[in-house]
């Protein structure tokens, strides 16, 4: 959701940067979903736990990879 909401912030207005506004959306809600499933199912508190633990490895793996252009 935020890298496909950061190249949608960086595009001209048109056709391109509304795709990537909807597929931002899209990411977003589908992050909702999974984190209100997790919380039906386990502690919030350790639901947050393992969030923090994702974010603070995700953001080791991005700070060791060259910077490219690319998306999945």
């Amino acid at each position: 959701h935020e890298r496909f909401s950061l190249v949608a912030q960086a595009l001209p207005e048109g056709k391109e940067k509304d795709f990537y506004v909807a597929i931002a959306k899209s990411e977003e809600k589908h992050k909702n979903l999974f984190v209100e499933l997790a919380y039906e199912y386990f502690d919030k508190e350790e639901v947050d736990t393992r969030l923090e633990e994702l974010l603070t490895a995700e953001a080791k793996i991005c700070e060791s990879i060259p910077f490219t252009a690319a998306l999945h």
